[in-house]
Parts: C-alpha cells; structure tokens; sequence
C-alpha cells in the first residue's frame, strides 16, 4: 500500500471541497494497548474500524485510521446540507450509544477492551489531495478543529463548534446537546470558541473556559546504551522533578541514531515519541514509568546496537 501511495503522489493535485469531519477516538485505548498483547489491541482496532465503515458510515468518502481512532470525511452540498449534517449527528449518537457492545459475543474479543468513544465534529472547506481518481489525504480547518473538538468529549460525548448548524438539527436532537465556550490554542486563543456537547456524556473543565496562558515545559533527559535498557527490564521508573499540569500531555520521546539497510547513517538521528509509559504518584511522588522491553524489542527491530546510546527525554507541562 506504501509503495502504491508514493507512486501516486507523483501525479496528485489538490481540490477544494465541502465536508464534514468526524474524529472518533477510542477512550482508554493508550491503557489498554499497554495491558494486552500487540496482536489483540489490532484485532479489536479492526473489528470497530469494520463496524463504523459499514455499519454507521456507508456513505463516507474517505477514511484515515488514527492509530486510536478514525478520521471520517463525509461530503456535502449546498443543496441538502439539513440531511447531511443530521444524519451524520444520528450516526454519532448511535455509535455512542452502541460502542461498548461492538465486541460483546465475538469469539475473537475474549478480553476486555474500551467501552468509550470521544467525537468531533466540524465542517466547512477541505482541501482534498488525489491522483488518478483516488482520495489520498484531507487536509485544512475543519479537520483540524475536529480534531481539537474531540480532545474535549471526555469521558465521552460528542462535541461541534457553534458554526456546524445546530439549527439544522430537528428539535429531539437539539435537546441533547448544551451550548459553552472554549478557548483552544492555535485556533481561538484570545477569544472563545462556541461548541456543543452531548448533555449528560461530556464534561467541559472550566479551565477551558479560561484564556489561554503561555505553557512552560519541563524536559527530563536520560541516555542508555540498548543494552543497558535491556537490562533494565519491561518497567523502568523516572522520578520526575515536579508534577505535571496535565499528565495527558506528557511525552515520552526517543532519540537514536539512524539506521539505513543495517547500517548506522553518519549524522544522522531519528526522533519518534513513545507511548508505552503511564504516570503515577508514588507516596505523592510523580513517576513516569516506561516499558523498556517494548522499547529494546523496537529499536532492535530497526537495526539498533547493543553499544549504541539512546538518549530519551520525558517532556510535560510545568505547573
């Protein structure tokens, strides 16, 4: 698919279109990855991709997996935009309602996976990248607010900005959402942005309601040869020097050398984040720790050296 995907790209242009994004993702997902093995988190990512396509979004023209998520486009026109937007509201509601029975009696889901999904909605103008008749990637404002608005619905929920058309919705749909204002960074930072939130699901935090203030990072950093982090074993704890403002923005990033064809590529590094890690307070102390077995097993699959170092570097917001 790669390979067909950058042939592609030799002859794509942009267009201009009308759509209206959806962003699902899957709450909880990041835990229960680290807690089964990699074969059954892909197993029940497949299962509820299959189930959204077919099930709640037959008419969708693109789809884009988000790693704990997915990322749906669904055209619309001037000349029926009350239908487009109401039906795809209706199938929102429906998968929050419906999600936490996706895998109840399949054979193949004999564990226990999440029951909660987080929605974004927006709609406008996207810029739409194709070659030869296929849809290779969206991009612009509206997928970008969608995806800011579905950071918002948790624990779940479903959440769209003011200019989506709530009136376009009959009057039973209307009542079960709640009007509030967000400031989110990037988008509408001195001035807060409308949204609607499901009534009873989502819990807008009143410190997103408050203008945005310039984050500080603290950045913590550790090197060790692949060896040594081997050694170490699957649980690796770092003592963190203060605790963070919000433990959902941590990152656990990996710095390494580059490795071409079995080779090292002198010069050059190679910089990805990590997400096998979870935070904790220990007797009021905060921790971060991380699963060194995933990481050894990673970097050895990318050619990785015993004696070669790692340098790895936790980063999250000061309080």
């Amino acid at each position: 698919m790669h390979k067909e995907f950058r042939a592609l790209l030799e002859n794509a242009t942009g267009k201009s279109e009308f759509v209206i994004a959806v962003n699902i993702d899957i709450r909880g997902f990041s835990s229960f990855s680290r807690s089964v093995d990699s074969f059954e988190s892909a197993m029940f990512l497949k299962k509820v991709y299959r189930k959204l396509i077919d099930e709640y979004f037959p008419n969708a023209s693109f789809f884009k997996p988000t790693g704990d998520g997915l990322l749906v486009i669904i055209p619309y026109t001037e000349e029926n935009p009350k239908e487009d937007v109401t039906n795809t509201v209706r199938a929102c509601l429906s998968i929050l309602r419906d999600f936490g029975s996706f895998c109840v009696n399949d054979p193949m889901i004999y564990f226990g996976v999440p029951e909660k999904v987080g929605i974004g909605l927006s709609k406008g103008a996207a810029c739409c990248l194709f070659s030869e008749g296929k849809k290779l990637d969206y991009s612009g404002k509206a997928i970008n607010l969608a995806s800011r608005l579905m950071d918002f619905a948790r624990p779940s929920g479903i959440v769209f900005d003011a200019n989506f058309g709530i009136q376009l919705l009959p009057d039973e749909l209307k009542g079960l959402f709640s009007k509030d204002g967000v400031y989110i960074r990037g988008i509408s930072e001195k001035e807060p942005i409308g949204i609607y939130y499901t009534r009873g699901f989502t819990y807008i935090h009143p410190s997103s309601k408050q203008p945005l203030q310039k984050v500080r990072f603290k950045v913590q950093k550790d090197t060790k040869t692949l060896k040594e982090i081997k050694v170490r074993g699957p649980g690796f704890a770092y003592p963190l020097s203060s605790e963070p403002a919000d433990p959902d923005k941590i990152e656990v990033g990996v710095i390494r050398p580059a490795v071409e064809k079995g080779r090292r590529v002198r010069d050059v590094i190679t910089r990805t984040l990590f997400e096998k890690f979870h935070y904790f307070l220990e007797a009021g102390k905060p921790k971060i720790v991380v699963d060194f077995g995933s990481l050894a097993t990673e970097l050895e699959q990318e050619g990785i050296k015993d004696n070669w170092k790692i340098r790895i570097e936790i980063r999250y917001p000061k309080k």
